[in-house]
């Protein structure tokens, strides 16, 4: 009998002991003591974060998670069973479960919950079929077919920043990922670690992460939107919980998910190879030069991607800092000079506030074949950032370039652009003196943009 009390002891000291490390209120200790059980609903298909498994049985990162907390609060977590997000997102609506596990925070869902600060982040990516070369980024996909889980975060982000992209709803990752590899959807977005795992579940050796999305996925705990005390116990939890205890966990199931799907991409790698071999043995030299020739074709699309910015196809900023840097160099070792002007489109801000990006990105492309068209071939113009473009002009002097620059902001502030929006542009035109490193002319050039904007903007100054 005193064995058991012993115990009996010890089971309840260590609660006593975790609500006093949280340092609860008297009013949360009530609340723990009154409740019997937080109930809880959770993702049901979405390994490794978290799933429902054969047996019932809550898994995953966020179901060590939340045995981690409910021994710092000293309460039982109840799984609520159900069959898909969209389920469980209803029942939490309804007040149906107390908490959501583990999702993302955004505006629609902050109506009906709150949330705690993070405790696991993950990269979001782009799956597409192997022969995709790359994806660069969500703007790459406007006007193709995204496939992706009903009421996931993306659905809300998508419908945001890219309405252009046509969505193809889903109930679980597994199936966009199919329709996906039947080519019914031109990719599917999600966490990378979470497809890579369903990619090696499904043994579909035709798909590949493609590329990856300014997105993050920053999961939290979402608590009932009129249960401050509950918020206030879960945030003391996720906060407490010790980085060695995170870092258990996350290697746990990360390091399982990762190595399987390295095990496999070896194994297809090495299938791959052999088959080429062979071939190349049967076909011998008509194969070599195919190859040689496909290879050729890849390399040069991914100098284009490297060198190109995706909405405009002029040069991008590394494109045309590597041009400056040449410039720089021919003319310190023969001689001649050349200028370099930066230009941006004057009150930009207001075009995307006031009607939108799609149309902020429609001006921008405009304003870009108007330049192209009317400068030298050996000129170098390229998007520096945002709205504002830099051009290099070889063998051409202050004059010249300034004479250059005129014509050209005259020739957009006379173009009829969409929704006939008057747009203008400043310049700022520096010329190279010899011994200027990139960064003074690059300085110099800037500032005489800035003289630009500050004298009422749509004009031209030279250095």
């Amino acid at each position: 009998m005193s064995v058991v009390r012993f115990l009996l002891f010890l089971l309840f000291s260590s609660n006593v002991l975790a609500v006093e490390q949280l340092s609860f209120t008297e009013e949360e200790k009530k609340y723990l003591t009154s409740k019997e059980q937080i109930t809880m609903c959770i993702d049901p298909d979405w390994l490794p974060f978290e799933a429902i498994n054969d047996q019932g049985k809550h898994v995953g990162l966020s179901a060590d998670f939340m045995a981690e907390y409910s021994k710092m609060m000293g309460i039982r977590i109840q799984l609520v069973p159900t069959k898909s997000w969209s389920e469980s997102l209803h029942k939490a609506k309804a007040k149906e479960c107390d908490i959501l596990s583990m999702l993302n925070e955004s505006p629609e869902r902050s109506a009906y919950l709150n949330f705690t600060s993070p405790y696991v982040k993950a990269a979001v990516a782009l799956i597409s079929r192997t022969d995709v070369l790359f994806i660069d980024g969500l703007p790459a996909l406007q006007g193709k077919v995204l496939a992706m889980p009903k009421n996931y975060i993306y659905e809300e982000l998508i419908r945001r920043d890219y309405p252009l992209i046509k969505v193809v709803y889903t109930q679980t990752q597994k199936e966009a990922i199919k329709l996906v590899s039947t080519g019914k959807a031109y990719a599917s977005i999600g966490t990378q670690i979470s497809m890579l795992r369903d990619i090696q579940e499904l043994a579909t050796n035709n798909v590949k992460v493609a590329g990856f999305t300014e997105y993050k996925s920053v999961l939290r705990v979402g608590v009932g939107k009129d249960d401050a005390l509950l918020l206030s116990i879960f945030s003391k939890a996720v906060d407490g919980l010790s980085p060695q205890k995170t870092n258990q966990i996350l290697q746990r199931w990360y390091s399982v998910t990762v190595q399987n799907k390295l095990d496999q991409t070896l194994l297809w790698q090495l299938l791959v190879g052999f088959f080429l071999i062979s071939m190349i043995f049967v076909v011998r030299f008509r194969s070599i030069r195919q190859f040689n020739q496909i290879l050729k074709e890849k390399n040069k699309q991914l100098e284009r991607i490297s060198q190109t910015d995706h909405l405009t196809g002029l040069y991008n900023r590394l494109k045309t800092d590597a041009a400056i840097k040449a410039e720089v160099a021919r003319s310190e070792r023969y001689g001649g000079n050349f200028c370099v002007m930066l230009f941006d489109i004057d009150h930009f801000k207001s075009v995307n506030d006031n009607c939108g990006h799609q149309v902020g990105d429609k001006v921008l492309i405009e304003v870009s074949n108007l330049v192209r068209s009317n400068i030298r071939e050996s000129d170098i113009l390229g998007r520096w950032g945002g709205e504002e473009f830099m051009l290099v002009t070889p063998e051409m002097d202050i004059i010249g370039a300034e004479k250059l620059a005129d014509k050209l902001r005259a020739l957009v502030q006379d173009h009829i652009f969409p929704h006939q929006i008057d747009i203008t542009v400043s310049f700022g035109v520096a010329e190279y003196k010899m011994g200027d490193s990139p960064d003074v002319l690059l300085n110099t050039a800037d500032k005489m943009l800035y003289q630009s904007k500050n004298a009422g903007r749509n004009r031209v100054t030279i250095s």
